[in-house]
């Protein structure tokens, strides 16, 4: 036996020269904690919501040191492919690697509730599910950021900037992701309060109007458009664009600012741009990272987390570079104490709109 395992670990060429002898130095494969992420369709490189967790990810291996793996499929059937693949592994894990898999597609829902179970009996692997307010029934846990109140809280703001009107047109993914339905019934509650009286020049009450396209009709899509469809899109747009939609409208507000089209809302991305004066941001980087170090701790990740407007999770910033008659109309109509108002009224709200 002494004699097998040395010719194993010994290897020498015809003439006796010597091309391998292990070396109880030389480095072993990695056996740190492994987090893998599965994304939707092309979702990566959007500039936004999904590079925010992206890089949330990478921040969190370099700080625990651990090993990742980032997976955007070209298809749904390349989706779904990568997720079997994961199931099989939880099935079958022989090793005590440590693996975390973070979902974040919601097109691929029915498949991860159906599948779900498989985690509870796999003490080395764990589920993170992102987006969705609804936990899972058995295995893994779920992340969700409810967009409802920073959404209300700008859609309160948008009418101070009266010097560009008070219509606003929003641009939604698809009328089915909660956390889009969320967001477009947060921002059209928060316009339509009426926290201040607006007024044009003549001294005449400015009536608000809001208009919604839908880049889909599924779950899961419109988050991904070409150049093309979305200077179709900009010409459809009236007064100002709120692109609620993922990586598109990362596309609509570039080509706004190229064409000089369309003033927006930036939303999932703080815009420096003169088209730009308010943005809408969801910290979903902070959050992944706040869930991996949970997933490293004794305690682990709780089966459900909702990290909202009152959590720092989700906020509203005014562009640093608006020009001074943007400032001026909005601070005509916004007193500090009236933010503050609105920023708590946002607050309870989406608390209020969550419970349901």
């Amino acid at each position: 036996m002494i004699l097998a395992v040395c010719l194993l670990l010994t290897c020498c060429a015809k003439e006796g020269d010597t091309v391998y002898q292990w070396d109880p130095d030389e480095p072993k494969a990695s056996m740190a904690p492994l987090v893998t992420v599965i994304y939707g369709i092309d979702a990566l490189g959007d500039r936004s919501y999904c590079d925010l967790i992206y890089r949330g990810v990478e921040a969190a291996a370099a700080k625990h040191g651990l090993r990742t793996m980032q997976l955007s499929p070209t298809s749904y059937e390349e989706g779904i492919g990568y997720l079997q693949s994961m199931f099989q592994t939880v099935k079958s894990q022989s090793d005590t690697t440590r693996r975390l898999f973070v979902v974040v597609a919601s097109s691929y829902d029915d498949y991860i509730r159906q599948n779900s179970h498989l985690f509870e009996g796999n003490p080395y692997a764990d589920l993170l599910y992102l987006e969705t307010p609804e936990p899972l029934a058995s295995g893994g846990s779920t992340l969700y950021l409810p967009y409802y109140g920073a959404m209300y809280e700008a859609g309160a703001l948008r009418p101070a900037f009266s010097v560009i009107g008070t219509t606003v047109t929003l641009v939604v993914s698809n009328p089915v992701d909660p956390t889009v339905t969320g967001a477009a019934k947060g921002f059209a509650d928060g316009f339509f309060t009426d926290y201040y009286s607006v007024e044009n020049s003549w001294g005449e009450k400015m009536e608000k109007q809001l208009n919604t396209i839908c880049l889909a009709e599924k779950a899961g899509e419109g988050y991904n458009i070409a150049d093309s469809t979305a200077l179709s899109i900009l010409n459809e747009v009236s007064g100002t664009m709120v692109p609620i939609c993922g990586g598109s409208g990362y596309t609509l507000m570039y080509l706004a600012d190229i064409t000089l089209g369309a003033y927006y809302m930036g939303i999932d991305v703080e815009k420096v741009s003169n088209n730009c004066f308010m943005s809408i941001l969801k910290h979903v980087d902070r959050a992944v990272g706040l869930c991996i170090s949970q997933w490293l701790s004794p305690e682990g990740m709780p089966r459900h987390q909702v990290l909202g407007l009152k959590d720092g999770y989700t906020s509203v910033s005014i562009s640093p570079i608006i020009d001074n008659s943007y400032k001026a109309s909005f601070n005509k109509n916004m007193t500090e104490e009236l933010r503050r108002q609105i920023h708590e009224d946002a607050i309870r709200k989406e608390e209020a709109y969550e419970q349901k």
